[in-house]
């Protein structure tokens, strides 16, 4: 399976943080470093290992941990109606 995140939804960053806005609800998002790194490598539809490998060599973190981040930031972002279908 692959994501990526929804083109229709503009967004801007901000330092190490991105808002989010999603147009059908004017709802906002604030996104925190990792989870504004994992937007914008979902520019192009990744993996989940795709994002967790390259969080991993980014982060220079154990990938169990960065898997289950990743995991649970892509579960928000789909359940915000923020990703491609």
């Amino acid at each position: 399976m692959t994501y990526a995140r929804d083109p229709a939804v503009p967004h801007q960053r901000l330092d190490e943080e991105t808002i989010v806005v999603d147009p059908r609800t004017r709802e906002v998002h604030l996104l925190n470093e990792t989870a504004a790194r994992i937007w914008e490598l979902l520019a192009t539809p990744r993996s989940l290992d795709d994002l967790t490998g390259a969080l991993v060599d980014e982060y220079d973190a154990p990938a169990e941990e960065v898997r289950a981040s990743v995991e649970e930031t892509l579960a928000v972002l789909r359940d915000k109606g923020l990703l491609a279908t």
